[in-house]
């Protein structure tokens, strides 16, 4: 994976995330569904989980892969995204908190976030290569895997803003 081509689509990713908390109104961002989480809710849940993946990748890993990915982009996507309807319960580490509640919190939070991702990218303190990381429930990834985690993962909560949204 090109750096310069993740960090493109990592920007695409950030720029659709603020654009769609920034069209919510308050009121919108903290309504309670019946069940599940108000959107203010899951786009915590998305900065919450993109630091605790930043967090694990950036350590030593024991392990590696004979190749760069182990999934790939197109097989991330349609597991996190393309099969939306399996929900997943988030580890308790992940749940919301209630820190977020503006889209103006989770502007300055998601920005500073992918901007230090950016830069350890480019300045090579996250390398790109064969290491694994086990996630809970998807089993050993690498850091192509991870990166296009985050970008996907954010993206199927995206659509489940959307989703909110239209209820």
């Amino acid at each position: 994976m090109e750096i310069s081509e993740y960090i493109n689509r990592l920007d695409k990713n950030t720029e659709a995330a603020i654009t769609l908390a920034k069209s919510c109104t308050p009121e919108q961002l903290n309504k309670e569904p019946a069940n599940g989480w108000s959107i203010a809710q899951v786009l915590e849940h998305i900065c919450m989980t993109e630091l605790s993946v930043c967090k694990r990748i950036s350590k030593p890993s024991e392990k590696s892969n004979e190749t760069a990915t182990i999934y790939g982009n197109e097989k991330m996507e349609k597991i996190l995204v393309g099969y939306r309807d399996r929900k997943v319960a988030a580890p308790d580490f992940l749940e919301p908190q209630g820190n977020i509640t503006t889209a103006e919190e989770f502007e300055r939070v998601f920005t500073t976030q992918r901007n230090r991702l950016k830069e350890d990218l480019s300045s090579g303190k996250l390398i790109i290569d064969n290491k694994v990381y086990l996630h809970p429930r998807l089993g050993e990834m690498t850091i192509s895997d991870w990166l296009n985690f985050l970008i996907h993962h954010t993206q199927r909560h995206l659509e489940q803003v959307k989703d909110l949204l239209n209820e």
